[in-house]
């Protein structure tokens, strides 16, 4: 879609954008082999190549980035003591390449964190830009996060008619979650993460496979967004494939998860 892409150039909106399209300039190996020469031409020229494109992107079009990182994407989210970005720390970190999983756990791992960040190039959250990524940024300071792109679907999602949290999407969707956690909030999290300090025998692997129940609808999101959006343009966009959900290698215990919800 990058290549496709028009309205990060100085003049061009989304009107003009479609214009071109519509007048058969439908990337950019066409329009530069069959515009007209001219200095209009030479300012659109001048400034097709990907690494412009994403740095002039609006920030509204960054789902056009959706399918042009494959391999180098990374589905995140994450879990921590509470709400208040900057004072609750990170208690649990899902990642997902789309195929499988990874986790980080506070007490285990958090530090191989953003070694494991080091071969994406693009993270894909929903509401990551309000609180995934700037709990991140306190917490991992000298990690380059001006080197990595960011999608939040939130927004993309909201224009194709998806509103609400994550959870009521993914059920619009057809996303089905365990039936252990189904329809426990992030609230859960929080009382699985006490649970596990406390000793309780499967609160860890719970808290675990509930941020990844997350992390792995990530994906199809991007996937129905990007797909829907492309279809309205007047080009041929190959749309994002390859949607099966990974396996969460972890099971969560539906009774403790009961326990808690009931004493929460």
């Amino acid at each position: 879609m990058l290549q496709r892409t028009f309205l990060h150039v100085p003049g061009i909106g989304r009107r003009r954008e479609r214009t071109l399209w519509e007048r058969g300039y439908t990337d950019w190996e066409l329009f530069l082999r069959n515009h007209p020469p001219g200095p209009w031409k030479d300012l659109i020229a001048s400034r097709l190549d990907e690494r412009t494109v994403i740095r002039d992107l609006p920030a509204r079009e960054t789902w056009r980035m959706l399918s042009s990182f494959r391999g180098r994407t990374a589905y995140l989210d994450i879990e921590t003591e509470g709400l208040v970005v900057g004072r609750d720390g990170i208690t649990c970190i899902g990642l997902s390449d789309g195929r499988d999983v990874e986790v980080f756990v506070r007490g285990e791992n958090l530090p191989a964190f953003p070694p494991a960040l080091r071969r994406f190039d693009l993270l894909v959250t929903y509401n990551g830009s309000c609180f995934d990524l700037p709990v991140l940024k306190q917490a991992y300071p000298s990690l380059d996060w001006n080197r990595l792109l960011h999608v939040d679907l939130r927004y993309a999602a909201r224009r194709v008619g998806l509103t609400g949290g994550l959870k009521a999407i993914e059920r619009s969707l057809g996303l089905a979650r365990s039936e252990e956690i189904e329809g426990a909030d992030g609230y859960l999290a929080v009382l699985l993460w006490k649970a596990h300090r406390e000793g309780r025998s499967g609160a860890r692997d719970t808290l675990v496979h509930y941020c990844l129940s997350d992390t792995v609808h990530l994906k199809p999101l991007a996937a129905h967004v990007f797909n829907h959006l492309t279809r309205e343009l007047p080009v041929a966009v190959p749309p994002m494939g390859d949607v099966e959900v990974p396996p969460i290698p972890y099971r969560a215990d539906g009774s403790l998860v009961q326990e808690l919800l009931g004493s929460g």
